[in-house]
Formats: structure tokens, sequence, C-alpha cells
């Protein structure tokens, strides 16, 4: 699991975003997550609430185990436009941030929209992917901006991109 060198978890996204995201979260904001793991724990640190949504079931028992109590997990087998995509529904909450970095994406960043608040920021990882193309169409089409960060991630020798879609009003002030 990479961590900062005070031994803090880093989630497996590129330094760029994540020293973004340093200073934009704040304790009172709530994430929903697809796709678990270090991330969830950095996020956990950072904000009021963490939901997220595993479909591997070894991971999902070994997270569960060691999450902190404002940590939800969510277990949903890996589906296409289904069940794991609308795991987002199963809360009865408004989210400022959903992060899509799990399975299914394109049909994650739809649900994941309808359940951002009037401030709320999408994040999608591995934005750079030609088939998340349609999820870029449709967040136009709902009238969001877009913020790309590239670089290197703490896992990878390679350039990875995540996107930040976002409304003139926004919890990250952008």
């Amino acid at each position: 699991i990479p961590m900062t060198s005070s031994g803090d978890p880093l989630p497996w996204m590129n330094y760029a975003l994540i020293a973004f995201l340093d200073e934009r979260f704040s304790k009172d904001m709530s994430v929903f997550e697809y796709g678990s793991g270090s991330s969830t724990f950095y996020f956990a640190r950072k904000v009021r609430s963490v939901t997220s949504v595993e479909n591997d079931k070894k991971w999902y028992d070994k997270l569960h185990e060691k999450a902190p109590d404002n940590v939800k997990l969510i277990f949903q087998e890996a589906d296409v436009d289904d069940k794991y995509c609308r795991a987002i529904h199963n809360e009865n909450n408004k989210y400022d941030v959903v992060i899509v970095d799990g399975e299914d994406r394109v049909h994650c960043m739809r649900e994941g929209f309808m359940k951002l608040n009037d401030n709320g920021v999408l994040i999608l990882d591995d934005s750079n992917r030609p088939d998340y193309e349609p999820g870029f169409q449709l967040a136009a089409e709902l009238g969001y901006r877009k913020l790309h960060f590239e670089g290197l991630k703490p896992t990878d020798f390679i350039t990875e991109k995540a996107t930040i879609f976002y409304r003139s009003e926004n919890c990250f002030s952008i």
C-alpha cells in the first residue's frame, strides 16, 4: 500500500491530483467511492464520511477489518449497468465528491452524477482511456466542466490522467 514518508496512506492516483485534494478536502465533506483500497483510508483521514463499494470479496474482507468508523464499505459483485453502478443509491444521501475508480466506470459516472449534491464534484481516475468518452459526453450534457490532472502515480512508472467534473458552484472552489 502506498504511503507518505510519515506512514499515512496515499490513493493510487497521480501525485498532481493528490496534491490538489490535500488542499481541497475538508472534514465536512462526504465521499462516495467506486473501488476501495488505500484511497479509502486516505479519504477517511480528510473528510467526514466515506462510503465505498468494492467488488472483490477477499479485498473487501481485508479492508473491512481495518476500516475506521467514518467508512462504510459495501460489497457488490461486478456487473455491467446493474447493481454495482447503482450501489450508490443504497444510501439515501447526496455526496460532495464521487470518485469513479472501479468497475463499469461510464455507468458509475451516470449514477454518480445523480447522487451529487448541488455543489458536488465527480472524479474519474485513469480518464485517458478512450472507452470513457461516453462519460465525458454525459458530463458535458449535464453542464459539467472538466479539469485534468496528469502525472505519475505512487504505484506506476507511466503518466496517468484523472479528471474532475465540476459546475460553477462547487465544493472545491474551482
